[in-house]
């Protein structure tokens, strides 16, 4: 898909390039350059593209430097919720064993509401 959009642009700026072929002078501090009004406007445009890339740049790095460090600090996370759900399955575990071993020596165990 990229190939295609990427070869219907540069088919384009060749058009644009082609149909404004008048020769035009541009002067730049003590420069001076003389090329086709297309070819300027052209380079122009990709300068600028350029230009807010290297600005955008920055802050695209350090965005994915902060997702990387979120999604390391979240997988640590449900690492420790994983271990908790381990402890707490075998406190639950030996709770119902000792509720049973206790209900077997006829020891009252914790009553509820009702007294029972």
């Amino acid at each position: 898909m990229w190939v295609i959009i990427s070869l219907v642009l540069a088919a384009v700026a060749v058009l644009f390039a082609v149909q404004n072929n008048t020769m035009t002078s541009v002067h730049f501090f003590s420069w001076t350059f003389a090329q086709s009004q297309g070819v300027i406007l052209l380079c122009g445009f990709v300068a600028g593209f350029i230009a807010s890339v290297l600005i955008y740049l920055p802050t695209h790095i350090r965005n994915k430097l902060k997702i990387r460090r979120h999604e390391r600090r979240l997988s640590d996370l449900e690492g420790q919720l994983s271990e908790e759900r381990g402890k707490r399955e075998y406190i639950e575990k030996e709770h119902a064993a000792a509720l049973r071993i206790q209900k077997n020596n006829g020891v009252a165990g914790p009553k509820d509401e009702n007294g029972q």
